[in-house]
């Protein structure tokens, strides 16, 4: 906590702009390591020069990049560019707002995912999405083929991490469906406009229309319980990046 104090009090020095830094593995700790912001819109963006960058990995393992989004525009979420350099820098990204650190991990993005059942699947798809809008959820061993070996992951564990059925879907609920088998064994995310994401077998994850087959073998609809606290541009910033 003294780590994540120190960089929160940077960040308040630094208000109304951008503050920026690394975090930094020492071979014993981790450590902050500040950096000047180069942008020259500090309110808005923030800037490391190569320098820093240098600099910093000298000082260690670079474990990730730093940043604020200062009030009152600010927002706990990663920016549609932020996402772009995050994915490009293969670091996590520690953001503060309001005083409270955001970690977001480094995952690739949402659209244009290969395909690998229990590392990129359809269940890493919806809980990476959700930790870009703000809520981190549990991982789960599973095996392939699971939904024919009389296992029913979906619906054993979602109430566990928050959710509640809900009979029609709104941006970031998610979306369980029934293909080939006989309890839910695919999942998306409602993204709006009768749009989703979700990452089929042997396909890379995309965006599609929610109508004809996927309504056909929809299952359920569920709402996270704290679905009015999460900021779901969280998920369409990602999305954003590869329009």
């Amino acid at each position: 906590m003294e780590l994540e104090q120190q960089i929160i009090d940077y960040a308040l020095q630094h208000e109304p702009h951008e503050m920026c830094g690394f975090v930094v593995f020492d071979g014993t700790k981790n450590q902050f390591i500040p950096c000047e912001n180069q942008s020259e819109d500090k309110a808005n963006y923030f800037e490391i020069s190569d320098l820093d960058y240098i600099k910093a990995e000298e000082k260690g393992e670079l474990v990730a990049v730093v940043h604020s989004h200062p009030e009152p525009n600010g927002k706990p979420i990663l920016s549609v560019l932020d996402r772009k350099m995050q994915v490009q820098t293969g670091l996590d990204w520690w953001l503060v707002h309001n005083r409270q650190i955001h970690k977001f991990r480094n995952v690739p993005h949402l659209i244009g995912r290969e395909f690998k059942h229990g590392t990129m699947d359809c269940y890493t798809l919806y809980r990476d999405a959700y930790m870009l809008a703000g809520y981190e959820m549990d991982e789960f061993e599973r095996q392939d083929d699971w939904w024919h070996t009389g296992q029913n992951l979906y619906l054993d564990n979602i109430q566990g991490q928050g959710f509640e059925r809900v009979e029609t879907p709104q941006i970031g609920d998610v979306i369980l469906m029934q293909v080939g088998a006989d309890v839910p064994n695919h999942a998306a995310i409602y993204i709006g406009e009768q749009m989703v994401i979700h990452h089929s077998p042997n396909r890379l994850s995309k965006r599609d229309l929610y109508d004809g087959y996927w309504l056909r073998h929809t299952h359920s609809i569920w709402r996270h319980k704290l679905a009015e606290k999460l900021d779901f541009d969280g998920i369409l910033n990602d999305i954003a990046v590869n329009n």
